[in-house]
């Protein structure tokens, strides 16, 4: 009887572990970008279709929306130094939610016209870039590919985070 009850004792501590581990490695994946609450933090414009947006996490927690790759990439373009980022996310165009921006294909050009008008397009990497292509038209790009079409930050526009943070 008493083998039994510290036993229990024990596989309860167990399963508390077990749940607060799951909830702080929750916090290192992207978060769902929310139209009407997040701005991008680039370009200040408000997040009205998250098909193309993306997001940061700094090293400190923080939060960083964007509406669209194109800002994403112009941001991090200027940070200069990404050992900062814990994570860099894009969205799935096709599919929703997020992909880590490193392992997503993008189309540049073609049928789709992203917010910011320069008709880029973040895919998860199931897709093969002929299949890609075929469907919407346009070149496939890599990350690093985007990363050096990026320009320099708009007027007021800024690498560091804003001041307010966006968690949620």
């Amino acid at each position: 009887m008493l083998r039994s009850a510290i036993r229990s004792r024990a596989l309860l501590a167990v399963a508390v572990a077990l749940v607060a581990t799951a909830g702080c490695k929750g916090s290192d994946a992207p978060r769902p970008l929310v139209v009407g609450e997040d701005s991008c933090d680039y370009c200040k414009m408000a997040i009205s279709d998250t098909r193309y947006g993306g997001e940061i996490r700094t090293r400190t927690g923080r939060i960083v929306t964007f509406d669209a790759v194109e800002c994403l990439a112009s941001y991090i373009a200027a940070a200069g130094d990404s050992a900062r980022f814990a994570g860099v996310w894009v969205a799935d165009f096709q599919r929703g939610g997020m992909v880590a921006a490193d392992s997503a294909r993008y189309v540049s050009g073609g049928s789709l016209h992203s917010p910011m008008g320069r008709q880029l397009t973040s895919f998860a990497p199931t897709l093969s870039p002929a299949e890609l292509t075929a469907r919407y038209g346009g070149e496939v790009l890599t990350w690093e590919q985007v990363l050096a079409l990026s320009p320099t930050p708009p007027h007021g526009a800024s690498a560091e985070p804003s001041t307010a943070a966006h968690t949620h």
